[in-house]
């Protein structure tokens, strides 16, 4: 397929804009960053506690039903890569499905995509930065003001290992990431080993409403845990053989993650019940009279891993902030070169192929984010939590979008290869899963946590429509740039 010639706002050519590295990360680049991204000691720290409270002693299940719907949309993004692997990801993936039925079409549904998540990932990775931040200020008893210097110190220092080159940055991320998995992992063993009859505590309810308790926000927490298994579709245009290598990685990146989660969640329980008995452990956790179950787990059970759950908490931020720094960056670079930023935001690093003025300009936007935040409220746990559950619902919007608009796709411009298991009812279920989410995350009247999330994401929503509105006069060039992938380059 040949490519038009689409001139930027500033004159500059297609052939001008920076061009990424071709075939230079591997299935470990791509999976380490993946792994790293989904930090998952972060979801276990942060949301188990309420899981138990909705499920009891049933609550490890809930992290290997969700990782199937997880991999129903992983379905969408493997399928879509194997066809247009991107820089933009899910912008290209949903611009090439509208064009499907017109340009202007396709032009709308990718801007919003992009504009959903260059709101989305700023504030996603500032929860990250600001809970570093408060979990150094806690550990060490500083001021609570102190927290805000702390993360953004963490933003600065990841600054100089994103601006290396992608594979330095993502050895450190999963250095990081082997840091958390490792102490989780080890800790449960250990909890394991010690617990005896208590072992089978998952496998029958007490406390909580057992599978019952799964609806909800407790399905959407456990979903919510997930968030960042799409960090390799990004990669796509760096990547060796995407077709294979971005497909392997999701499914890779979501199982890993789905051990850690469910050794972690039942040793909690386990542990808990061994040390309080049944019932009063369970109401421990499910009511949050222990603020830091898992640092009472690890003083009872292995008082020796106590410094290194420490250092957990911080390896999982700043690993979830140098590997989620690769997907964001791509999205800017992606948009900018389709004109939608300005077109300096495209340039690429000749000696290091990092797109490293999208990275300035997403590690300034990070920064700024959680600075306002400070001033308006102070509080690092509130804040971590909230920029968490509001940024996410973009991201699972994005998600629904890609796996309903997947068949159109396929069945439009790859009918030899459309199957209805594969390409619509295996990505109908990640769809119906994702939009559950979203409703219960959002959906007026809820006590905790999320009671006016929906007033926040209404304002993404009304930003991105109104940025997609604003790109359409500039339909042709605009919606040509956001469909841009390996086959069209």
């Amino acid at each position: 397929m040949s490519e038009k010639k689409v001139v930027s706002k500033s004159g500059l050519t297609a052939d001008e804009f920076g061009k990424l590295p071709g075939n230079s990360l591997g299935l470990f680049q791509t999976s380490a960053s993946t792994l790293a991204n989904i930090a998952p000691a972060l979801s276990v720290f942060l949301t188990v506690p309420f899981l138990v409270a909705s499920m009891g002693t049933a609550a490890p299940w809930i992290f290997v039903l969700a990782a199937v719907a997880i991999l129903c949309v992983g379905m969408s993004v493997s399928e879509f890569t194997k066809r247009i692997p991107s820089a933009g990801s899910f912008i290209s993936f949903i611009t090439r499905s509208g064009e499907t039925r017109s340009r202007s079409t396709g032009t709308f549904l990718g801007s919003v995509t992009f504009y959903l998540l260059l709101l989305a990932y700023p504030v996603s990775i500032s929860s990250l930065a600001t809970f570093f931040g408060g979990w150094m200020q806690g550990h060490y008893g500083w001021s609570p003001a102190s927290w805000i210097w702390v993360s953004i110190v963490a933003l600065a220092f990841a600054i100089p290992f994103l601006l290396r080159g992608t594979g330095v940055s993502v050895r450190i991320a999963f250095a990081l990431f082997v840091l958390e998995a490792a102490v989780l992992v080890v800790l449960g063993v250990i909890v394991f080993i010690r617990s005896g009859s208590q072992m089978s505590a998952p496998f029958h309810s007490v406390n909580g409403l057992g599978f019952k308790g799964m609806s909800g926000l407790a399905f959407s927490f456990a979903v919510f845990g997930f968030v960042g298994w799409e960090n390799s579709g990004p990669l796509g245009e760096e990547a060796k053989d995407p077709k294979r290598t971005i497909p392997r990685t999701i499914l890779i990146s979501v199982l890993v993650c789905m051990v850690v989660f469910f050794v972690a969640t039942y040793a909690l329980v386990v542990g808990f019940e061994h040390i309080y008995g049944a019932a009063h452990g369970i109401n421990i956790l499910s009511t949050y009279a222990d603020a830091s179950p898992f640092a009472t787990l690890t003083q009872h059970f292995a008082p020796w891993l106590n410094t290194l759950l420490f250092l957990v908490g911080l390896s999982s931020a700043l690993g979830g902030i140098i590997a989620a720094s690769l997907p964001a960056t791509r999205y800017f670079y992606h948009g900018a070169r389709a004109g939608l930023l300005p077109s300096a935001v495209a340039k690429v690093s000749p000696k290091t192929g990092v797109p490293y003025v999208a990275m300035l300009v997403y590690v300034g936007a990070t920064a700024m984010v959680t600075i306002i935040l400070d001033l308006i409220l102070h509080n690092s746990t509130t804040i971590s939590g909230d920029e968490a559950g509001i940024s996410t619902v973009p991201i699972l919007i994005v998600y629904t979008l890609s796996s309903l608009l997947l068949p159109v796709y396929i069945f439009k411009k790859d009918r030899a290869s459309f199957n209805p298991i594969r390409h619509v009812v295996i990505p109908y279920i990640g769809a119906l899963v994702m939009g559950y989410g979203v409703w219960e995350s959002i959906k007026p009247g809820q006590s905790f946590p999320g009671s006016t999330y929906y007033i926040y994401v209404g304002i993404y929503v009304a930003f991105a429509v109104v940025g997609a509105l604003i790109a359409m006069p500039r339909s042709e060039t605009v919606g040509a740039k956001l469909a841009q992938g390996l086959e069209t380059q």
